[in-house]
């Protein structure tokens, strides 16, 4: 739900401000370790670069970390959620 409010609010900005709006996966500031998804569940992205989810039996330590200098090359304007767990 907190994703789709936080799109909602920054693309509304993005409209009434005539600002752009960019957006990458979390995968980039993290090394591309598992992000916890909830409880044991965690998405993962794959060689290929499909993103999915997978459970662990432990808990996965999660370093989120900004550089010091962001390539503009790994943000988009496709700034669409991807939801892929269903409805709670």
């Amino acid at each position: 739900m907190s994703i789709k409010i936080s799109y909602v609010f920054l693309r509304t900005l993005s409209i009434a401000l005539n600002v752009p709006l960019y957006a990458c996966e979390g995968f980039v500031f993290n090394d591309n370790r598992p992000i916890r998804a909830m409880r044991s569940l965690y998405f993962v992205k794959d060689a290929l670069g499909a993103i999915s989810t997978e459970h662990f039996s432990h808990e996965v330590e999660q370093n989120f970390t900004l550089p010091n200098i962001l390539d503009e090359m790994l943000f988009s304007d496709d700034t669409a959620p991807l939801y892929i767990l269903p409805a709670v």
